[in-house]
């Protein structure tokens, strides 16, 4: 490692990054909305999956016993 590089140690935690505050609110809005989208649709399609094996698997097989 050449010496005149900068370590990232070197760099403190209080250096202000360029970012647009109402930019970020427009983004942790949008992006909470988009994880909850996902995740519904992921058990949406869990659950109709569970149907549809109940529905084409277990009711045509009738009662068993």
């Amino acid at each position: 490692m050449a010496v005149d590089q900068p370590l990232a140690a070197d760099n403190s935690f209080e250096e202000h990054d360029d970012i647009d505050e109402a930019a970020l609110a427009a983004v942790l809005r949008i992006v909470p909305l988009g994880a909850a989208m996902l995740a519904g649709s992921a058990v949406a399609l869990a659950v109709l999956g569970y149907l549809a094996i109940y529905l084409f698997v277990f009711l045509p097989r009738g009662v068993v016993g």
